[in-house]
């Protein structure tokens, strides 16, 4: 049995036990969008990563807790979130774990350190215009293991995740892959370096830096990935700005350029969101992606709604 299967079982049982309710959440985050291809022009509606999860924590004394989270996407439009396996739902962040003034230790599946390193830098993130399709590095893995530090200082914090490898079967137990991050966090500058050591045949170091001027946000993303088979190395970088619109709405640019997915790869997305309530948004997006692989290019026109529970 998986880890991640096992893990499954455990919250299940675990959430039984726990004296404190548990927190049920989610998103549907919705969709109507227009894509230029080589094949023609097709308009569709699409599902971005919608999910439902349940979270929760138990008290231990002495500043030490137990914490748990089990959460799948699921798709309110075709309903197969996991198209790959016919899946009606696609597991997300899924762990259990402990927390106190030592840190954080987790087991489970999760986004790696180098991931959720770039903070909230990625504008189109989950959409049609994420990074994923410019730069390696955006992986969620199972058979996890992640320790997180306490804030120490003005700021500082890292992580660090061993996971299973991926490609040698004779070095597939946890710990053969690696991600690290090293971060320092304040009100008014964000900075990060992160390490990816044997992830799914690559060996990865990016940097990020966000910054806030006032009402406007502006991030960068540098990277440097080596394909580990080949000892192929490519460079790309990421090139964010947002800017707020009266008290409801929020501009939004950005750039992309790598070759690590497809040769000359560049991505330019701009959008802009208007919040309807504390917990809804409509927005629209167009996103253009192109390098010298046709089948690859394409161009989006997208307008949708997003409500969060």
């Amino acid at each position: 049995m998986k880890l991640r299967d096992c893990l499954f079982i455990f919250i299940t049982l675990f959430c039984f036990c726990l004296k404190a309710e548990p927190t049920v959440y989610g998103k549907l985050w919705i969709s109507v969008e227009s894509q230029d291809t080589s094949s023609g022009t097709e308009v569709d509606m699409v599902s971005n990563a919608s999910r439902l999860g349940v979270k929760g924590s138990m008290d231990f004394g002495e500043g030490l807790e137990a914490i748990y989270q089990a959460e799948y996407e699921v798709d309110p439009v075709d309903g197969t979130a996991d198209e790959k396996n016919g899946r009606t739902f696609k597991q997300r962040n899924s762990f259990i774990g402990i927390k106190g003034s030592y840190g954080t230790l987790f087991l489970g599946t999760h986004d790696t350190a180098m991931k959720r390193s770039i903070a909230k830098i990625d504008l189109f993130n989950d959409l049609a215009g994420d990074i994923k399709n410019i730069l390696q590095g955006e992986n969620r893995m199972s058979d996890f293991i992640s320790y997180t530090t306490p804030t120490l200082g003005d700021g500082f914090s890292a992580t660090f995740n061993a996971i299973k490898g991926t490609k040698d079967e004779e070095d597939n137990s946890i710990g053969d892959s690696t991600s690290i991050s090293l971060n320092y966090k304040t009100k008014s500058f964000y900075a990060a370096i992160a390490f990816d050591s044997e992830l799914k045949g690559y060996d990865t170091t990016r940097m990020s830096i966000q910054v806030p001027f006032n009402r406007t946000q502006i991030g960068i993303i540098y990277q440097d990935t080596e394909k580990l088979s080949s000892g192929l190395e490519e460079d790309g970088y990421v090139l964010s700005l947002s800017q707020k619109v009266g008290e409801k709405g929020l501009f939004k640019i950005q750039l992309a350029e790598s070759d690590m997915k497809m040769g000359s790869g560049k991505q330019t997305s701009i959008g802009y969101d208007y919040k309807l309530s504390k917990k809804a948004k409509a927005f629209i997006f167009y996103t253009d992606l192109s390098g010298d692989t046709l089948s690859k290019e394409k161009e989006i026109t997208a307008l949708g709604f997003e409500y969060k529970f």
